[in-house]
């Protein structure tokens, strides 16, 4: 990844696991290390070596070694700093690139447990109807209680052809059902617009899954296709979208911002203050409304606090996930990756919502499947009405 590395600043977890948010890290120096870690990286070197030469039975040192570097780390207590074997870091490579090999859902920790926040159309998935508000209670045989959800998703992403069998529980089912399923590559349907027609309003509804390459230029053709089409204002839909890029959190914020605004102002203690602002002109002015829930995280965050900051839209939904930090892919030999948080971030007016997250303007719940859609029932409402 050369000098320069990309930031993640992402929480849910996308089958796809976007659990970052990237943004180009600056000032990160990996070529010292204080006295106290090389002591400590000798030591650990040490206790290898002597289990391997001298432990009654035969040890795998890289099994060790791996089980070591998961224990450090989870000493932090930061889900947002995980080991990438060089099969995960790959995998999460493609997804920040929009594309995978998988069964074609985004899923969520919700309440300690791993839940189907959205199946994506034609995928596996969605074949074996799957729907949003299922559990994910073991893959392949492995229970995923206890599990980090990077771990449990990179189990199911895999080879396009191969299989992977899950346990599922059903909201409505009394016990667990199984599942087996036949990977494919997917390609994720970035954004979703149509027209919406409402008391003789013409509505724009765009939707965006995450914020992978080329998100902010997708929403921003979105937004011209309703608008040609004759839209009078505009909702943007953010729910269960997980983050990404934080390089397209920018270019999503620029869609509806003018040039030169602060969008989000990043801070660590190892790393430079750096301040990601829009650029060129806002693909709209349209009256905004935004739609959010527990599952809008991270990027998606980043760009609902400088809209709501600067008054620009009105936010419907329920509260947001809370994830106030940003990380970095820091390589490993062998195509291994270390995802490091390295920073906090703060709204343009400098809210800190690290486990606190947005409250939107309008406050409505939604449960999963329900039809028609409460929250965008209100923005429509609201549109028409003004309250």
């Amino acid at each position: 990844m050369g000098a320069s590395k990309r930031f993640v600043a992402a929480a849910a977890v996308l089958l796809l696991v976007f659990s970052a948010g990237f943004v180009l890290a600056k000032g990160l120096d990996r070529t010292s290390s204080s006295s106290s870690a090389q002591r400590q990286a000798d030591r650990y070197r040490q206790v290898l070596a002597d289990l391997e030469h001298d432990y009654y039975k035969p040890v795998d040192a890289a099994k060790l070694g791996q089980a070591g570097i998961t224990a450090l780390l989870a000493s932090l207590h930061d889900p947002y700093t995980v080991y990438f074997s060089p099969q995960q870091a790959r995998q999460f490579g493609q997804e920040l690139s929009g594309t995978y090999s998988g069964i074609g859902i985004a899923v969520a920790p919700k309440a300690g447990r791993l839940t189907v926040t959205r199946v994506f159309p034609d995928s596996p998935a969605a074949q074996a109807k799957i729907v949003p508000g299922e559990v994910i209670v073991s893959v392949d045989g492995v229970s995923t209680a206890g599990q980090s959800e990077s771990t449990t998703v990179a189990r199911i992403a895999g080879p396009a052809g191969s299989t992977v069998r899950l346990q599922l529980r059903r909201p409505a089912a009394s016990r667990p059902i199984d599942l087996t399923l036949k990977r494919r590559s997917i390609s994720l349907p970035l954004t979703t617009s149509r027209l919406l027609r409402d008391h003789g309003r013409k509505v724009g509804y765009v939707a965006l899954s995450s914020f992978s390459q080329g998100a902010g230029q997708r929403v921003r053709q979105a937004i011209a296709g309703l608008q040609r089409r004759g839209a009078q204002s505009l909702v943007f839909d953010l729910r269960d979208n997980g983050g990404g890029l934080v390089s397209e959190a920018g270019s999503v914020a620029s869609d509806f911002l003018p040039a030169g605004k602060t969008v989000a102002t990043m801070q660590g203690l190892h790393s430079a203050r750096d301040v990601v602002k829009t650029s060129g002109g806002p693909a709209t002015t349209l009256p905004l409304v935004v739609l959010v829930n527990g599952n809008t995280a991270s990027a998606s965050e980043i760009v609902t606090g400088a809209l709501q900051d600067y008054r620009r839209a009105t936010i419907i939904g329920t509260k947001t996930f809370g994830k106030g930090v940003v990380q970095t892919l820091l390589p490993l030999s062998g195509g291994a990756e270390l995802k490091i948080t390295i920073a906090s971030y703060r709204t343009p007016l400098g809210r800190d919502i690290n486990h606190k997250g947005f409250e939107p303007s309008i406050v409505v719940a939604q449960h999963a499947g329900a039809s028609p859609d409460p929250v965008l029932a209100r923005a429509l409402r609201f549109i028409a009405t003004g309250r």
